[in-house]
């Protein structure tokens, strides 16, 4: 063992999208941070193809995203269709508040590249590829971690103030620490057929899930001619089998011939639905697969994962900067737990309604028979960014009683007075702000204004731009707003509230006096 230690603010373990992700948001801080990776490279494979509006927002935070948006294709529609290609229903992919598509597809690689290639950019990242975890322990609030370099058989010691595990469904981390699943009842293998479509070719640009009660099936438009399938496993086959190029040339069959394709990528995909118990333990905390696994139906895995990562990120980031005190990322967990349960809940009832709906083709039996309208309501719940009517517990004020608290702030475009137009999200920039009709000093203490500032926050007046859009209008005209970094509103002013309020209540769950 060499005995150079390194110091780090955060160490990663697991360098998918949800590690490259949040090295990408503690690289806007200046932070030290270290990842560990036991492949050679990123991982070659395309896992997910489907992000959301708020994930795409997200990633427009970033500097990839100009590069990104050349590589995304939004379908037409989702649909839902029986076998004889008879649609049930189709819903157009329209804009949403948060300015994207509601919903985008994409190849991971792509994604992944331009994630790490930035990291390369940065002094403030290092990356230890092709070095396994062997074990690490927590004292005095510092994480020391030991791995093996798989090249040169050499162990050696990392220290860090935050471990954070993004190594996926088998995390080493989290079974180091014995921290049961709990299981929410769904299992069920997906054989994956990604192909890439030969000149001249296309498919539909839809979404499309067959409700077929032999193989529910999946087609999924894809960016730059490629297409995937997800065919559901039947009992009795075997994964070695399926994955075969003659079986997936046979089930791709009813919708390309041999000569139109070819094929990309084949993979068997173990669904689950499950979490932890515990998402923080100490010092070391839990991140996307390594927490949770959301059954495909809704296409929330990915962009489960990378709300997790926005959500800490924005709180880790003012513990480590000394700005806030450690107990607020208990908050983490009550946060994302509460959305995560809805979303695995509304994705499996989905899966459900697919199945009632196979069946009453098969019986022939008419669908307002089949489908009852509350298992429509639950299955469609986990389209939404924020599946809950009331807001989740949490850093939220008055939360169970304004109907603007909770929810993310809609972006818009804010034109200066000298004609420059820019977004709101670009002043925000992961930083808490407060915006106001006019000036924001004058609401509030001079202690809190000192606050306020040591907590970097930025003031937005919002009467010195121009703009135009109803639903922030409609906020606005009720008062001020305290904005979170992840772009969620932590309250809006009232008759009963003023903004001094708000930040007392603000400062009181940040334990800052």
């Amino acid at each position: 063992m060499k005995n150079n230690l390194f110091h780090y603010d955060v160490i990663i373990v697991g360098l998918g999208p949800i590690g490259q992700f949040i090295a990408n948001l503690f690289n806007k801080s200046s932070l030290k941070i270290a990842i560990i990776e036991k492949l050679d490279k990123i991982y070659s494979k395309s896992s997910a193809v489907v992000l959301d509006d708020e994930i795409m927002r997200a990633i427009s935070n970033l500097s990839i995203y100009n590069e990104f948006k050349e590589k995304i294709s939004i379908p037409k529609s989702i649909d839902f269709e029986f076998p004889d290609g008879k649609v049930i229903q189709s819903s157009l992919v329209k804009k949403t508040s948060n300015g994207f598509a509601t919903i985008s597809t994409f190849y991971q690689p792509d994604l992944e590249k331009l994630l790490t290639d930035s990291l390369k950019k940065s002094k403030n990242v290092d990356v230890f590829y092709q070095c396994e975890l062997i074990d690490f322990n927590e004292s005095n609030k510092k994480i020391l971690l030991t791995y093996k370099d798989l090249n040169s058989k050499e162990t050696e010691i990392l220290s860090g103030k935050f471990l954070l595990a993004c190594d996926g469904i088998d995390s080493s981390i989290k079974s180091k620490l014995k921290i049961p699943d709990i299981d929410m009842q769904y299992s069920k293998d997906w054989l994956i057929v990604d192909v890439i479509l030969n000149k001249g070719v296309a498919l539909d640009k839809a979404v499309r899930q067959i409700c077929d009660s032999v193989r529910p099936t999946v087609s999924i438009h894809m960016p730059a001619n490629r297409h995937r399938f997800e065919f559901q496993l039947l009992a009795g086959e075997i994964s070695k089998n399926m994955q075969s190029v003659e079986s997936a040339t046979s089930l791709l069959s009813t919708w390309l011939k041999p000569n139109e394709f070819s094929i990309d990528q084949i993979d068997i995909y173990k669904s689950r639905a499950k979490r932890v118990s515990e998402w923080k333990r100490g010092n070391v905390i839990l991140l996307g697969d390594s927490a949770h696994q959301v059954p495909p139906y809704a296409a929330q895995g990915i962009n489960s994962g990378i709300r997790d990562a926005i959500n800490l990120f924005w709180k880790l980031n003012l513990v480590l900067k000394g700005s806030v005190h450690n107990s607020v990322l208990e908050s983490y967990q009550i946060e994302r737990e509460i959305h995560l349960v809805e979303t695995i809940k509304s994705s499996i009832a989905l899966g459900q309604l697919i199945d009632s709906i196979s069946v009453a083709y098969k019986k022939k039996t008419p669908l307002k028979d089949a489908v009852a309208p509350e298992a429509r309501d639950q299955a469609y719940g986990g389209r939404k960014a924020n599946p809950s009517k009331e807001t989740n517990p949490g850093i939220f004020y008055n939360s169970l009683q304004h109907k603007f608290t909770g929810i993310l702030l809609p972006r818009f475009d804010l034109t200066d007075g000298d004609g420059v137009r820019f977004s709101v999200d670009s002043i925000i920039d992961y930083c808490l702000t407060i915006i106001s009709n006019g000036n924001i000093g004058s609401e509030l203490s001079t202690e809190s204004m000192k606050a306020y500032k040591s907590l970097g926050a930025k003031f937005i007046d919002i009467s010195k731009y121009s703009y135009k859009n109803s639903e922030f209008s409609e906020i606005i005209s009720c008062g001020s707003l305290i904005v979170r970094p992840d772009l969620y509103i932590f309250g809006v002013t009232d008759k009963d509230s003023n903004l001094q309020d708000l930040s007392d209540r603000l400062f009181k769950f940040l334990a800052i006096s």
